[in-house]
């Protein structure tokens, strides 16, 4: 079904090399122009591919010593990715994911499975290690010093696409068969663009970073599809007129066949609550029923039938109901939807947008309905803040806007006004810590608190509240 893994020479990247620590790789990246930091949509714009195609060649373009499938969208690109990576990891290759942003680790952008070590049968992770990401960077930190060299300051790498390289460089020294990679801004001249991908995806679309990619979903769709190249497959997700339509204009000039959910698979959901989704797929392959999907929201039984079609498009024949079953049960992905405490009950959700809150919203309505619901929320100041504050406005007993430090974030006094028309109980508190202690100290013990409006503070929360539990847990043993 899936070909035999190659046998490639992996591990090396264990080897004693001279070169960057793991502290001075970060310190170096963090060095580095920023986007996801500093947005600065003028210069963004002017990013072209040439650029990292260049660092690559330079690291002898690592990129090509795997497959790829690359994944694209506005929402759901994340949860795809951590889908289909679940789902490879029952065939015999050795599978390789690149996501952004990372929730509170820089490593978790990059793993690999299975590691060397875990077929060697030591403690499971599938985390780049800290050695290795330092033997990554010590490659890519030359390349890039050799590429700016007598070149002009605005040719200098930025700390996406140096970071992406050294996905491609660590993948390369871990033997990966197959990388999943999710794409980090638009596509068309996103750092990952640059692979020679056996399928891309495209999840849904919708208005986001409309400074960069245009201010019309016919505008973001158009970047979207330059991920498409000639004779691949291409799966999309379920989309407006305007995006299918330029979609469907794009795969047939690159003669690239597209499946849409709804059109080509689709998905039923049989029960949906705190605890995940059970589903049934009708995949382009054949139907697999009864999967457990231990993920909240109706909309990721649309994104587990975009992942189980890839996975069809990427089999030589039929996909085993018994791999779809066993890997869609181990999807892990934190920050969307996630129940990091039942008593009392929180949960954290990244939604940053009107389409992400709109989705947060259906699954509280359907999951909690006559809960009491507190919200914590800090957002960039990029975002649609209004529009996620006339989505969440009206579900929200209290609302109590924070800020993290990141430099994007926007002051909580703000938000708290753009609240103001849709909610009665609105606060701020600064230090999302002290936010969250207030909140809970306030709530009854059948009420919900829920963390939201950026990646960047559920990051930050989501720490806590996991050591907390663990913490419990680990009293309760003893």
């Amino acid at each position: 079904m899936f070909g035999a893994v190659v046998n490639k020479k992996v591990g090396s990247h264990r080897m004693a090399e001279p070169g960057l620590t793991y502290k001075e790789a970060v310190k170096f990246l963090d060095s580095c122009t920023n986007y996801e930091r500093t947005p600065k949509p003028q210069s963004m714009r002017r990013i072209k591919l040439y650029r990292m195609q260049r660092l690559c060649a330079l690291l002898g373009d690592p990129q090509r010593s795997f497959r790829s499938v690359l994944v694209a969208g506005t929402n759901a690109k994340g949860s795809i990715c951590a889908m289909l990576y679940a789902l490879l990891q029952g065939t015999p290759m050795r599978i390789g994911l690149y996501t952004s942003p990372h929730l509170d680790n820089l490593r978790e952008r990059i793993r690999v499975w299975p590691q060397a070590a875990q077929i060697e049968g030591s403690a499971p992770t599938d985390w780049i290690s800290e050695e290795a990401f330092a033997q990554a960077a010590t490659r890519v930190q030359e390349a890039a010093a050799v590429l700016k060299r007598g070149g002009p300051a605005k040719d200098a790498p930025t700390y996406f696409e140096l970071l992406t390289a050294a996905a491609f460089v660590h993948f390369q020294r871990s033997g990966v068969d197959l990388a999943v990679l999710e794409v980090g801004l638009g596509g068309r001249l996103d750092a990952t663009n640059i692979v020679d991908a056996g399928i891309s995806v495209i999840g849904p679309l919708a208005l986001d970073h409309t400074a960069v990619l245009g201010s019309d979903v016919l505008s973001i769709a158009k970047e979207k599809a330059g991920i498409i190249k000639p004779g691949q497959r291409v799966i999309s997700a379920a989309q407006s007129d305007d995006a299918d339509a330029v979609l469907k204009i794009s795969s047939e000039a690159y003669g690239a066949p597209i499946f849409r959910y709804g059109r080509d698979f689709n998905a039923d959901i049989v029960s949906h609550t705190l605890e995940g989704l059970t589903l049934n797929v009708q995949g382009m392959r054949g139907t697999y029923r009864d999967l457990s999907l231990p993920l909240l929201g109706r909309h990721q039984a649309e994104n587990a039938a975009v992942a189980i079609a890839a996975l069809e498009c990427l089999a030589d024949a039929g996909t085993p109901h018994s791999l779809i079953e066993q890997g869609l049960s181990r999807v892990v992905w934190p920050g969307r939807i996630e129940v990091v405490s039942d008593s009392p009950l929180v949960l954290l959700d990244g939604a940053h947008n009107p389409q992400a809150a709109q989705a947060l919203a259906r699954t509280l309505r359907e999951l909690l309905p006559a809960r009491k619901i507190h919200i914590l929320v800090g957002m960039s100041s990029d975002k649609d803040s209004e529009a996620v504050a006339q989505i969440l406005g009206p579900l929200a007993a209290s609302v109590t806007c924070t800020k993290t430090r990141h430099p994007r974030a926007l002051d909580p006094a703000v938000l708290a006004n753009r609240f103001r028309p849709y909610a009665s109980d609105i606060h701020v508190i600064a230090d999302p810590a002290d936010a969250s202690t207030c909140v809970l100290n306030a709530m009854e013990p059948a009420d919900v608190l829920l963390v939201t409006g950026s990646f960047f503070l559920v990051g930050a929360m989501r720490n806590s509240f996991t050591h907390a539990r663990t913490r419990r847990q680990a009293l309760a043993v003893g």
